[in-house]
């Protein structure tokens, strides 16, 4: 009797339609996403920097009811996030990650309304009144100054900007916050980038309502004097005192240094001196930021907790770590409006005051979490610094840093280890430190500064225990001895640590081979680059090393950009060209600052006698060796000759078209309008022209200003 056959089994992966294979992909990657519920809320800071791109990535400012949505869209996400994330989890993670977007979209929408105010539509001298907010000593150049409730003879009300920066060399030294002066100054509006992609200061500028920038003419006349009764104004003329300070007690520069590294003020700082620090790498070290606010707390949390253990009838009922918690908190709250709250020392301040929160709560004060609530609370406050190079910086360091002590952990705790090996210890996790930061840090700053610093890690190896261990103990010793007149010594010490500061920085910025120049690189690489880094360092699992993919897609954009062939200002003022040995500038207006950002957005400049394609004269200028003739002309007649016989003119004067021959005219008006350009020449002499306008947009800070 034969056994019955069994039924064949149908082959599933056979029978499996392409629906079925979605549908199956979708339940495996919601299971993926279900395991990381407990890394979700690190993503929030990353949805609202998505809300507050999304705006400023279009052409023309948004309706202001589309900010207006996106406030409902935000609060209806978050109910139903916390109505259905029980039952259903997926879907409370997709409305929460639209909040979050939504929330971006909002904090953009009232930052714009908040600091909107005018600026400035054409340069030229006028007679300024107002009253003085802030000064910050520039040594030899006399004070720069800010102005606010502004009045500009000739301007109506609606049309004069809000706060003005001037530079006063006469008769800086009888100013003082809250003082009334009246005066005449050159005034322009905030300058705009010199190349499309380059650092935008208008936008800077606008953000802070600054109108107008320059520089006064003769002595300002006082007015009224009113005593700062206001926080903020008590602040600015305690900066104020204590800059002043410095600069009695030390020489030049190390009172610059000082003042930067105590107050936040950096406008002492010459251009030699900050292309020293940038070049050598420790250009860091003068942004306050999450190593001075540490410092600053961390002394006074030891001190407190020292203090705080002696007294017995306090310290048998609490721990002595949470009063002395409380006590640095409140000297680190002093600290970050002393040095005029930037965005690192925010940062910095908010991640401090999670972790001393921690402590007083007995949890962890060192976790990923901290950092996103940290990046979260800044970004709505300020959303414009999501495109800012010093949020971006500054988190991506401390990211870095978190995820590499996630995964290494606590081996040894200090207590276990000798005196050498707890300095040995110090010395390998500064290293170490200085390496993770670094490595994470090195694609910003590329794309930022256009330049990588090469002895960067050798130099803050012994820049970082020379400030942390020297230069800030003996800053925040004077600072506490200032107000009894005892700071003379503790600023002594400060200033001999400085000193040896700024010889280690020329020292290394002197190095052959101490700065790589890097061109302009698109956006996308860098957006690329931080999803990547992001992936790697928020999610959990092997998945995480598909962050790394990341890495040859951005070198790919990076490899296939090819940098303008020439770039010009608005009136013909700069003019640089690029060559395969760098880039050259004709400077018939010096400017030594956008003269270095020209050069450095085509690629950095080439060495004084190495032969350039540019030939120019008080006319003009013509670009030899190119398949296509171009010509900039800076007089009308010059502008003649090169319509017969260039094919492409750029004219600082004359009409806006042609008057004879066939060249193609880019005439004074539409020059002034485009903000600079920036032409690339294909190979078959087809011109291609880019404009900063372009790039920039019909936003507020991108105003058409008039000479």
């Amino acid at each position: 009797m034969h056994a019955a056959a069994a039924p064949s089994t149908p082959d599933r992966h056979a029978r499996a339609t392409p629906a079925a294979l979605f549908a199956r992909a979708l339940v495996v990657c919601g299971r993926a996403f279900l395991a990381q519920a407990d890394r979700w809320f690190l993503w929030m800071p990353v949805g609202i920097a998505l809300g507050i791109l999304l705006p400023l990535l279009c052409f023309e400012p948004p309706p202001g009811a589309v900010y207006g949505l996106a406030f409902c869209i935000a609060v209806s996400a978050i109910v139903g996030a916390w109505l259905v994330r029980p039952q259903r989890p997926l879907l409370g993670l997709a409305l929460a990650a639209l909040a979050s977007v939504a929330i971006g979209t909002t904090a953009l929408g009232v930052r714009l309304a908040q600091v909107a105010a005018p600026v400035l539509e054409r340069d030229g001298v006028y007679r300024v009144a107002g009253r003085v907010v802030e000064l910050e000593p520039r040594g030899e150049d006399g004070i720069r100054l800010l102005l606010d409730q502004v009045t500009i003879e000739g301007l109506a009300a609606e049309r004069t900007p809000a706060r003005v920066r001037l530079t006063v060399r006469l008769g800086a030294e009888a100013l003082a916050v809250g003082q009334w002066i009246r005066l005449r100054a050159q005034l322009r509006a905030p300058e705009g980038p010199v190349v499309p992609g380059a650092f935008d200061f208008a936008r800077h500028a606008w953000f802070e309502r600054i109108g107008a920038v320059g520089w006064t003419l003769g002595r300002p006349e006082l007015l009224a004097f009113e005593e700062p009764h206001s926080l903020a104004l008590v602040i600015a003329e305690l900066r104020t005192q204590v800059a002043r300070r410095l600069t009695q007690l030390l020489p030049e520069p190390e009172d610059a240094l000082a003042t930067a590294l105590l107050t936040g003020i950096r406008a002492g700082i010459d251009e030699s001196l900050w292309r020293a620090f940038q070049a050598s790498g420790l250009a860091h070290l003068l942004s306050i930021s999450g190593l001075h606010m540490t410092l600053v707390a961390g002394t006074v949390l030891l001190a407190g907790r020292w203090l705080f253990a002696l007294i017995p009838a306090l310290a048998l009922r609490v721990p002595a770590r949470k009063p002395a918690a409380v006590l640095a908190l409140l000297a680190a709250a002093f600290y970050l409006a002393l040095a005029g709250g930037s965005v690192p020392t925010q940062r910095a301040f908010l991640m401090l005051a999670a972790a001393l929160g921690a402590i007083l709560l007995d949890r962890n004060p060192l976790s990923l979490r901290l950092l996103a609530v940290a990046a979260s609370i800044v970004l709505v406050l300020q959303p414009e610094a999501v495109i800012g190079p010093s949020f971006q910086l500054s988190f991506a360091a401390v990211l870095a840093l978190i995820v590499v002590w996630e995964q290494l952990g606590k081996r040894r705790t200090i207590g276990e280890l000798g005196f050498f090996a707890r300095i040995a210890r110090y010395l390998a996790a500064l290293a170490g430190t200085t390496l993770i930061a670094g490595l994470a840090t090195t694609p910003l700053v590329a794309f930022h500064f256009h330049n990588l610093p090469t002895w960067s890690t050798l130099a803050n190896l012994l820049a970082v225990p020379l400030t942390s261990l020297w230069i800030m103990p003996s800053g925040l010793l004077a600072l506490l001895l200032m107000p009894f007149g005892l700071d003379a010594l503790p600023v002594a010490v400060m200033g001999a640590g400085l000193s040896l500061l700024l010889a280690l920085a020329r020292a290394a910025a002197s190095l052959p081979g101490a700065v790589l120049t890097v061109p302009i690189w698109p956006a996308s690489a860098l957006v690329a680059l931080w999803l990547g880094g992001l992936w790697l360092a928020l999610w959990r699992g092997g998945l995480r090393l598909f962050g790394l993919l990341a890495i040859p897609f951005a070198g790919l954009v990076i490899a296939l950009n090819r940098p303008p062939d020439l770039a010009v200002t608005p009136y013909l003022d700069l003019v640089a060209v690029r060559a395969a040995e760098g880039a050259h500038l004709a400077a018939f207006d010096p400017d030594l600052r956008r003269g270095a950002a020209l050069l450095a957005a085509l690629g950095g400049a080439a060495a004084p006698d190495t032969p350039h394609p540019l030939r120019c004269d008080r006319a003009g200028c013509r670009l030899a060796q190119a398949p296509t003739a171009i010509a900039l002309a800076r007089r009308i007649d010059a502008l003649l000759e090169d319509c017969r016989t260039a094919a492409y003119v750029v004219a600082r004067l004359g009409p806006e078209s042609c008057p004879n021959g066939t060249a193609a005219l880019v005439g004074p008006r539409a020059l002034s309008r485009s903000g600079g350009l920036a032409l690339r020449i294909e190979a078959d002499g087809t011109v291609l022209t880019r404009s900063v306008a372009q790039a920039r947009g019909r936003w507020p800070w991108a105003h058409l200003r008039e000479r």
